[in-house]
């Protein structure tokens, strides 16, 4: 009876604990509490890319949660489970502490939040005391919220953390400090919703007492800090070029670091005198004086997460050089700017014509008029899915011209264009820059009076953003793509790069797009299109994957450019081939019947034909890139007989402009076989002994530069065994297929 009558004690002080107290615990995030969200986020047959226009000048149109809830039932099994075990063990002598120290903790009226904290966990101090601070907190005047994180510190040392809380209609920290005697502890503060911590000045001190149970701070009042650019040589990496600001002092103070270089910390940011931003920075407010410039060079990127006051277009510049474009990522609407786009066009000295360009537009409406060619004999084109034609803008003004129905007398958002100038040098784009999202509707077309069907799908489309954008990002709708792939023209190759999400690019791409930049996508259907703001990066740094192992790129160069082809081991869509503009660059590419490839995935093939254009020139085929998966990569020449081992040597040849695009074979040698295919040849006493051979089985035996060594064709029994003597062989690595009825294995062998 002693039993129960101590259990109904029990239940009763829960019951009346839970009525009785209304307050939130906060617990660390744990798979048994609940997470509230919210408090804390490329002109042959077959299917490919559209032929641009062969030259320059035209005068027409180019047709071409978790079951536990809060945890609070799963503690309170556990709390009961213990105590039953501790009362079993000690009938005689209860430890009644503990018992209602429990019942108080599960008797709480309690919302239990997970909590991502910025600041460390909080060391205990020695003596095992400790103290509570409360109080409001202001920023600028304005009471800190629910966003704000305070840390207590004792020099480099956590104490304590807390979230600011509403209590009722006031915001307050309890802020629980563990500390020895004497200690100083100073507040620090982080922002969630911006996620950075807060520049503050002043300091506010506590000299811990372990007599203190509580300080009350009444109202801490805090001044953020403003960096001021006042150098005169425009230099951002100089911290003598930079002031403090704050209401707090009478007269600016020196700066002791520059803006932007604590990456736990974001600033705002004053432009008093003219400003270079070269290397990358992030800052939180950009607010520009009279008569002033803020330029982000061709080597710089600047991310701005708060606003930015600019009414001027030419207080704030996105520059390019032949060396690239800077880049900018903002989050204002209305920002006026002048965005650089420099178009190189060194391959005149390089002896070739083409010259093209793709471009976008990164300002809303900026006129066609003013980039359109004024020379003779060259071009500003837009090409139209729908009708497999490149409309070219110096034909006439009429309202028939595609240009003129899609968006007016301005650049399309999201469009990209195919522009060709007699002089290199810069095109400016003026205006509002974009920002948010941007639809583009794309087409996939099946009829219509002059569609090609080979043309079907592809779009050219544009970046529409001051900034890199990122293909490998969230913050695309694709859906309607047929591939993944991006093509982009580069004039320095005088061909078309590709990248491929994922990871698989030729010709040197990658997954950023630069600012004004145009590039060709593949739609399987029509849909809209859409870029958002997540899709933008200050990054510009080419992307490898970590593990490219089962990637062989092979590569052709001549003085009229380049082209490369990329075979990957692995299970994806093949890239389609957009050959170059120009006629005599070099072009490489896979033919499979259906189609011409750039890009191409295999799985145990020892051969693929590789075919080979270009003009009246000497040529060098060599491997670019060879993962580990690969023993060797054989190059063959049907029309000179010879074999190349391209991980070894480069092939160099003359082509003639009118020899068979059929010309070459690739021979593939895995290194990485099935688990099936385990060895089943071996050297003994001066013989290749090849084991395993069931049924009509023929063995071939290479060198290292794909000659056949020895050829033979047996009849045998099941798991019958063939001996080759290796006295005629030159000492090195040969490589062994068989095939017979279990299929086709390889194996790499050394012949001494």
């Amino acid at each position: 009876m002693r039993k129960f009558y101590c259990i109904a004690k029990a239940l009763l002080l829960v019951l009346f604990l839970q009525l009785s107290v209304n307050l939130e615990l906060y617990a660390q995030k744990d798979a048994f509490f609940f997470y509230d969200e919210n408090s804390n986020y490329r002109n042959v047959d077959g299917v490919q890319a559209p032929e641009l226009p062969r030259y320059h000048g035209l005068q027409d149109n180019y047709q071409s949660s978790v079951p536990l809830g809060n945890g609070l039932i799963a503690l309170s099994l556990l709390g009961v489970g213990y105590l039953t075990m501790k009362s079993r063990r000690n009938t005689k002598k209860r430890n009644n502490k503990s018992f209602f120290v429990l019942l108080i903790i599960l008797g709480l009226n309690v919302s239990a939040k997970a909590q991502n904290y910025y600041f460390d966990k909080p060391v205990e101090s020695s003596d095992g005391n400790n103290m509570t601070v409360f109080g409001q907190l202001k920023i600028d005047g304005e009471f800190a919220d629910e966003n704000i994180e305070i840390g207590a510190f004792c020099g480099d040392e956590v104490r304590g953390r807390a979230f600011i809380r509403k209590q009722g209609s006031m915001y307050l920290f309890f802020l629980m400090v563990y500390g020895n005697a004497n200690d100083e502890i100073e507040l620090h503060f982080y922002d969630h919703s911006v996620g950075t911590e807060l520049n503050v000045v002043g300091d506010f001190l506590i000299t811990y007492s372990s007599s203190d149970t509580n300080l009350n701070a009444g109202v801490v009042d805090y001044y953020t800090v403003t960096y001021k650019f006042i150098g005169t040589d425009k230099d951002w990496n100089k911290i003598s070029n930079w002031q403090l600001i704050s209401d707090l002092w009478a007269e600016p103070q020196n700066a002791t670091q520059l803006p932007s270089s604590n990456p736990e910390m974001i600033d705002d940011i004053i432009v008093a005198e003219d400003l270079d931003a070269t290397l990358d920075y992030i800052v939180k407010d950009v607010e520009m004086m009279a008569d002033v410039t803020l330029k982000i060079t061709s080597t710089g990127a600047l991310e701005i997460i708060g606003d930015i006051a600019n009414t001027d277009e030419n207080a704030l510049i996105v520059d390019a050089d032949i060396n690239g474009t800077g880049s900018l990522v903002h989050n204002s609407d209305g920002v006026i700017a002048k965005v650089n786009c420099y178009l190189d066009n060194s391959s005149v000295t390089r002896n070739w014509n083409a010259d093209w360009h793709f471009i976008s537009s990164p300002v809303a409406n900026q006129t066609i008029e003013s980039f359109i060619p004024t020379e003779e004999n060259y071009d500003f084109y837009s090409w139209s899915e729908f009708n497999s034609t490149w409309y070219n803008q110096k034909k006439d003004n009429s309202t028939t011209n595609e240009f003129y129905t899609d968006n007016g007398f301005d650049f399309a958002k999201g469009r990209g264009y195919l522009v060709a100038y007699e002089n290199e040098g810069y095109k400016k784009f003026s205006g509002t820059l974009n920002n948010g999202d941007v639809t583009y509707p794309l087409s996939c077309s099946t009829g219509g009076e002059l569609v090609t069907e080979k043309y079907t799908g592809f779009n050219l489309l544009g970046n529409p953003y001051p900034s890199y954008i990122d293909w490998e990002a969230e913050g695309w709708t694709r859906d309607m793509l047929e591939l993944q792939t991006v093509w982009i023209y580069d004039d320095d190759v005088n061909n078309y790069i590709t990248y491929t999400l994922g990871g698989v690019a030729t010709n040197g791409g990658s997954q950023y797009i630069a600012p004004c930049q145009g590039f060709f996508v593949k739609a399987a259907s029509a849909g809209n299109f859409i870029m958002t703001n997540d899709i933008r990066t200050k990054s510009k740094s080419a992307f490898r994957k970590d593990n490219d192992e089962n990637i062989f790129k092979v590569r052709v160069n001549g003085a009229s450019g380049q082209d490369e082809i990329a075979v990957v081991i692995g299970d994806n869509d093949d890239v389609f081939k957009m050959f170059s503009l120009n006629e005599s660059a070099p072009s490489l590419y896979i033919n499979k019947g259906v189609g011409n490839y750039t890009v191409v995935y295999i799985d145990d093939e020892e051969s693929l034909p590789l075919n080979f254009e270009g003009g009246f020139a000497e040529y060098t085929i060599s491997l670019s890139e060879c993962g580990d998966s690969f023993d060797a990569i054989i190059l063959e020449d049907k029309l000179t007989g010879k074999n190349v081992n391209l991980q070894t040597e480069s092939y160099t040849f003359i082509h003639s402009g009118n020899s068979n695009a059929e010309r070459f074979v690739l021979k593939i040698a895995q290194s990485s076989q099935p688990e099936a295919q385990s060895n089943f040849a071996y050297i003994n006493n001066g013989e290749l002994v090849i084991t395993e051979i069931s049924g009509d089985a023929t063995i071939n035996i290479y060198d290292i530069m794909g000659r056949d060594a020895i050829n033979r064709v047996r009849i045998m029994g099941r798991d019958a065994i063939n001996r080759v003597r290796t006295e005629g062989f030159v000492s090195g690595v040969y490589i062994i297929r068989k095939i017979d009825d279990k299929g086709i294995k390889t194996q790499k062998i050394v012949i001494e």
